[in-house]
Protein backbone atom coordinates (compact mmCIF):
# COMPACT_ATOMS: atom_id res chain seq x y z
CA UNK A 1 0.00 0.00 0.00
CA UNK A 2 2.62 2.56 0.89
CA UNK A 3 4.66 1.70 -2.25
CA UNK A 4 1.19 2.30 -4.31
CA UNK A 5 0.98 5.52 -2.67
CA UNK A 6 4.45 6.31 -3.30
CA UNK A 7 4.17 5.43 -7.12
CA UNK A 8 1.16 8.15 -7.53
CA UNK A 9 2.59 10.73 -5.66
CA UNK A 10 5.52 10.24 -8.13
CA UNK A 11 3.20 10.40 -11.43
CA UNK A 12 1.05 12.92 -9.71
CA UNK A 13 3.77 15.35 -9.19
CA UNK A 14 5.08 15.20 -13.08
CA UNK A 15 1.71 16.28 -14.15
CA UNK A 16 2.07 19.12 -11.32
CA UNK A 17 4.18 20.85 -14.42
CA UNK A 18 1.06 21.26 -16.16
CA UNK A 19 -0.80 23.59 -14.33
CA UNK A 20 2.26 25.33 -13.30
CA UNK A 21 2.93 26.26 -17.05
CA UNK A 22 -0.37 27.07 -17.31
CA UNK A 23 -0.15 29.20 -14.18
CA UNK A 24 3.17 31.16 -15.57
CA UNK A 25 1.61 31.92 -19.02
CA UNK A 26 -1.60 33.37 -16.94
CA UNK A 27 0.76 36.02 -14.81
CA UNK A 28 3.01 36.85 -17.92
CA UNK A 29 1.72 40.22 -17.39
CA UNK A 30 2.07 40.52 -13.59
CA UNK A 31 4.88 40.99 -11.41
CA UNK A 32 4.73 37.31 -9.90
CA UNK A 33 6.79 36.13 -12.92
CA UNK A 34 9.57 35.94 -9.88
CA UNK A 35 7.50 34.25 -7.46
CA UNK A 36 6.24 31.62 -9.85
CA UNK A 37 9.65 30.47 -10.55
CA UNK A 38 10.78 30.11 -7.16
CA UNK A 39 7.27 27.61 -7.07
CA UNK A 40 8.86 25.99 -9.86
CA UNK A 41 11.77 25.18 -8.83
CA UNK A 42 10.23 23.89 -5.12
CA UNK A 43 8.25 21.90 -8.00
CA UNK A 44 10.66 20.18 -9.30
CA UNK A 45 12.64 19.38 -5.75
CA UNK A 46 9.08 18.07 -4.47
CA UNK A 47 8.95 15.71 -7.61
CA UNK A 48 12.56 14.96 -6.57
CA UNK A 49 11.45 13.79 -3.21
CA UNK A 50 8.56 11.82 -4.75
CA UNK A 51 10.87 10.22 -7.21
CA UNK A 52 13.60 9.15 -4.41
CA UNK A 53 11.66 7.95 -2.05
CA UNK A 54 9.47 5.38 -5.15
CA UNK A 55 12.94 4.50 -6.35
CA UNK A 56 15.05 3.94 -3.15
CA UNK A 57 12.95 2.82 -0.39
CA UNK A 58 15.44 2.82 2.64
CA UNK A 59 16.61 6.53 1.30
CA UNK A 60 15.34 9.27 3.59
CA UNK A 61 15.95 11.77 1.23
CA UNK A 62 16.28 14.17 4.05
CA UNK A 63 18.41 16.68 1.77
CA UNK A 64 15.89 17.10 -0.70
CA UNK A 65 13.40 17.21 0.95
CA UNK A 66 14.52 20.13 3.22
CA UNK A 67 15.55 21.89 0.11
CA UNK A 68 12.20 21.49 -1.28
CA UNK A 69 10.83 23.31 2.47
CA UNK A 70 12.94 25.89 1.46
CA UNK A 71 12.75 26.59 -1.97
CA UNK A 72 8.26 26.38 -0.91
CA UNK A 73 9.06 28.64 1.83
CA UNK A 74 11.16 31.57 -0.54
CA UNK A 75 8.14 31.10 -3.45
CA UNK A 76 5.35 32.45 -0.66
CA UNK A 77 7.68 35.16 0.60
CA UNK A 78 8.41 36.23 -2.92
CA UNK A 79 5.33 37.21 -3.15
CA UNK A 80 5.39 39.86 -0.44
CA UNK A 81 7.61 41.76 -2.31
CA UNK A 82 5.92 41.07 -6.34
CA UNK A 83 5.41 44.83 -6.85
CA UNK A 84 6.92 47.74 -8.98
CA UNK A 85 9.36 49.14 -7.98
CA UNK A 86 11.53 46.83 -6.16
CA UNK A 87 10.42 43.16 -6.97
CA UNK A 88 13.79 42.26 -8.88
CA UNK A 89 15.71 43.66 -5.67
CA UNK A 90 13.16 41.78 -3.98
CA UNK A 91 14.35 38.64 -4.99
CA UNK A 92 17.75 39.22 -3.62
CA UNK A 93 16.05 39.35 -0.26
CA UNK A 94 14.76 35.92 -1.22
CA UNK A 95 17.59 34.73 -2.38
CA UNK A 96 19.62 35.93 0.87
CA UNK A 97 16.52 33.98 3.01
CA UNK A 98 17.39 30.58 1.11
CA UNK A 99 20.78 31.01 1.86
CA UNK A 100 19.80 31.26 5.89
CA UNK A 101 17.34 28.55 5.43
CA UNK A 102 20.20 26.13 4.08
CA UNK A 103 22.52 26.85 7.08
CA UNK A 104 21.83 23.58 8.59
CA UNK A 105 23.43 21.60 5.32
CA UNK A 106 26.69 23.86 5.70
CA UNK A 107 27.09 23.51 9.38
CA UNK A 108 26.52 19.79 8.67
CA UNK A 109 29.31 19.55 5.39
CA UNK A 110 26.74 18.08 3.03
CA UNK A 111 24.36 16.57 6.07
CA UNK A 112 20.83 17.71 7.55
CA UNK A 113 22.15 19.37 11.47
CA UNK A 114 18.16 21.30 11.87
CA UNK A 115 18.34 22.96 15.45
CA UNK A 116 15.09 23.35 16.91
CA UNK A 117 15.29 27.17 16.31
CA UNK A 118 16.21 26.89 12.98
CA UNK A 119 13.12 24.33 12.20
CA UNK A 120 11.26 27.13 13.79
CA UNK A 121 11.96 29.66 11.26
CA UNK A 122 11.34 27.50 8.56
CA UNK A 123 8.14 26.86 9.88
CA UNK A 124 7.37 30.24 10.77
CA UNK A 125 8.49 31.33 6.89
CA UNK A 126 6.04 28.54 5.45
CA UNK A 127 3.06 29.52 7.69
CA UNK A 128 3.24 33.22 6.45
CA UNK A 129 3.14 32.00 3.18
CA UNK A 130 0.01 29.54 3.96
CA UNK A 131 -1.71 32.53 5.69
CA UNK A 132 -1.39 34.79 3.21
CA UNK A 133 -3.48 32.63 0.42
CA UNK A 134 -5.94 30.98 3.41
CA UNK A 135 -8.64 33.99 2.24
CA UNK A 136 -8.77 33.63 -1.36
CA UNK A 137 -10.22 31.06 -3.72
CA UNK A 138 -6.28 29.43 -3.02
CA UNK A 139 -7.52 28.70 0.23
CA UNK A 140 -8.21 24.64 -0.27
CA UNK A 141 -4.74 24.64 -1.62
CA UNK A 142 -2.70 26.66 1.08
CA UNK A 143 -4.04 24.37 3.90
CA UNK A 144 -3.46 20.79 1.57
CA UNK A 145 0.46 22.68 1.07
CA UNK A 146 0.66 23.43 5.12
CA UNK A 147 -0.53 19.74 6.06
CA UNK A 148 1.74 18.09 3.07
CA UNK A 149 4.82 20.47 4.69
CA UNK A 150 4.08 19.86 8.31
CA UNK A 151 4.13 15.77 7.88
CA UNK A 152 7.06 16.45 6.25
CA UNK A 153 9.28 18.48 8.55
CA UNK A 154 7.96 15.78 11.89
CA UNK A 155 9.27 13.59 9.42
CA UNK A 156 12.85 15.57 9.45
CA UNK A 157 12.52 16.33 13.16
CA UNK A 158 12.56 12.22 13.47
CA UNK A 159 9.18 12.49 15.42
CA UNK A 160 8.00 9.82 12.88
CA UNK A 161 9.73 6.86 11.71
CA UNK A 162 11.03 7.67 7.93
CA UNK A 163 8.81 3.97 6.77
CA UNK A 164 5.98 5.60 8.47
CA UNK A 165 3.36 6.70 5.61
CA UNK A 166 6.45 7.74 3.28
CA UNK A 167 4.75 8.78 0.34
CA UNK A 168 2.01 10.96 2.77
CA UNK A 169 3.47 14.48 2.41
CA UNK A 170 4.46 13.66 -1.58
CA UNK A 171 1.18 12.68 -2.28
CA UNK A 172 -0.69 15.90 -0.65
CA UNK A 173 1.42 18.24 -2.09
CA UNK A 174 1.21 16.63 -5.55
CA UNK A 175 -2.43 16.97 -5.33
CA UNK A 176 -1.95 21.10 -4.93
CA UNK A 177 -1.42 22.66 -8.19
CA UNK A 178 -4.89 20.88 -9.28
CA UNK A 179 -6.68 21.84 -6.85
CA UNK A 180 -5.19 25.35 -7.21
CA UNK A 181 -5.94 25.09 -10.85
CA UNK A 182 -9.89 23.77 -10.47
CA UNK A 183 -10.37 26.53 -7.67
CA UNK A 184 -9.07 29.14 -10.30
CA UNK A 185 -11.06 27.58 -13.42
CA UNK A 186 -14.29 27.76 -11.76
CA UNK A 187 -16.21 30.62 -13.59
CA UNK A 188 -17.47 33.43 -11.88
CA UNK A 189 -20.88 35.74 -12.10
CA UNK A 190 -19.40 39.27 -11.08
CA UNK A 191 -19.42 42.50 -12.68
CA UNK A 192 -15.88 43.58 -14.23
CA UNK A 193 -14.73 44.85 -11.54
CA UNK A 194 -15.46 42.61 -9.52
CA UNK A 195 -13.99 40.47 -11.35
CA UNK A 196 -11.07 42.08 -12.36
CA UNK A 197 -10.75 42.72 -8.00
CA UNK A 198 -10.83 39.30 -7.35
CA UNK A 199 -8.54 37.87 -9.50
CA UNK A 200 -5.93 40.41 -8.34
CA UNK A 201 -6.74 39.60 -4.87
CA UNK A 202 -6.53 35.71 -5.34
CA UNK A 203 -3.28 36.27 -7.33
CA UNK A 204 -1.45 38.40 -4.72
CA UNK A 205 -2.87 37.20 -1.40
CA UNK A 206 -4.01 38.35 1.67
CA UNK A 207 -0.70 41.06 2.56
CA UNK A 208 -1.25 43.25 -1.14
CA UNK A 209 -5.07 42.16 -1.23
CA UNK A 210 -5.70 44.34 1.83
CA UNK A 211 -3.27 47.37 1.49
CA UNK A 212 -4.76 47.94 -1.91
CA UNK A 213 -8.20 47.81 -0.65
CA UNK A 214 -7.62 50.47 2.18
CA UNK A 215 -5.97 52.51 -0.90
CA UNK A 216 -8.79 52.30 -3.31
CA UNK A 217 -11.62 52.62 0.02
CA UNK A 218 -9.18 56.07 0.56
CA UNK A 219 -9.18 57.08 -3.15
CA UNK A 220 -13.01 56.69 -3.26
CA UNK A 221 -14.06 58.43 -0.14
CA UNK A 222 -12.03 61.40 -1.58
CA UNK A 223 -13.94 61.11 -4.86
CA UNK A 224 -17.04 61.31 -2.69
CA UNK A 225 -17.84 57.83 -4.11
CA UNK A 226 -21.06 55.88 -1.69
CA UNK A 227 -19.53 52.83 -2.12
CA UNK A 228 -16.59 50.51 0.07
CA UNK A 229 -14.24 47.98 -1.72
CA UNK A 230 -14.73 45.13 0.83
CA UNK A 231 -12.67 41.98 0.74
CA UNK A 232 -15.29 40.16 -1.48
CA UNK A 233 -15.86 43.07 -3.30
CA UNK A 234 -17.82 46.31 -4.47
CA UNK A 235 -20.53 46.95 -1.74
CA UNK A 236 -22.76 50.60 -1.45
CA UNK A 237 -22.68 52.33 1.41
CA UNK A 238 -25.76 54.20 0.32
CA UNK A 239 -29.17 54.97 -1.54
CA UNK A 240 -27.38 57.06 -3.95
CA UNK A 241 -26.56 56.20 -7.84
CA UNK A 242 -23.09 54.39 -8.31
CA UNK A 243 -20.68 55.99 -10.09
CA UNK A 244 -19.88 55.17 -13.69
CA UNK A 245 -18.53 51.09 -13.84
CA UNK A 246 -15.90 52.54 -16.27
CA UNK A 247 -14.26 55.43 -13.90
CA UNK A 248 -14.68 52.34 -10.99
CA UNK A 249 -12.48 49.96 -12.94
CA UNK A 250 -10.21 53.10 -14.52
CA UNK A 251 -9.58 53.83 -10.42
CA UNK A 252 -8.80 50.12 -9.46
CA UNK A 253 -6.26 49.52 -12.83
CA UNK A 254 -4.93 52.85 -11.60
CA UNK A 255 -4.52 51.34 -8.05
CA UNK A 256 -3.05 47.93 -9.15
CA UNK A 257 -0.96 49.37 -11.65
CA UNK A 258 2.43 48.69 -9.59
CA UNK A 259 1.08 44.80 -10.06
CA UNK A 260 1.96 44.68 -14.23
CA UNK A 261 4.86 44.58 -15.33
CA UNK A 262 6.13 48.31 -17.60
CA UNK A 263 5.26 46.31 -20.76
CA UNK A 264 1.69 46.31 -20.22
CA UNK A 265 1.30 49.93 -18.35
Amino acid sequence: MHQAAELLAALLSLTGLYPLAKTLRANRTTTLGPSLWWAVAAWLAWIGVAWVRLLWPGEKGDLITYGALCLTSCAGVSVLGARRPGAAAWNFVVAGLLAVLLLPILNGMGELRLEPAQGAFLALTLLVAVLNYLPTRLGVSAVITAVGCCWEMIRLWGWIRPADLPGLGPLLLALTPWIAWLAWAKKRTAGEFDRLWLAYRDRFGFVWGQRMREQFNRAAHHAGWPMVLRWSGLHPTAAEPMPDPTALVAMLRAVLKRFQTEETT
